[in-house]
């Protein structure tokens, strides 16, 4: 999505709403106040694809760093058996 999104100052979202929301369907629009950018509008199925894969991404970041820590300190890493027991006596994890 390398697309230069469309641009509507705020002044002309009121009036040109109809508008807006139908070239909402091509991309993001960024809208301006002052000449500057101040929001961007996209589609809800869009904005939850963009989320998703956020926090995929952060997983994945997540994961990679701990095996990255495991790979330095192997003897450090308890098993998953231990960590498990204590969740479920705390109520964290359903038996």
């Amino acid at each position: 999505m390398n697309v230069i999104p469309e641009i509507v100052p705020m002044a002309e979202l009121q009036s040109g709403l109809g508008e807006v929301l139908a070239q909402i369907r091509q991309g993001p629009i960024v809208l301006t106040q002052n000449d500057h950018a101040a929001a961007v509008l996209v589609l809800p199925e869009q904005w939850n694809t963009l989320v998703e894969e956020l926090e995929d991404l952060r997983d994945a970041l997540d994961a990679a760093q701990a095996y990255a820590a495991y790979q330095q300190a192997p003897e450090a890493v308890r098993p998953w058996r231990e960590i498990r027991a204590e969740l479920v006596a705390a109520g964290q994890l359903n038996g």
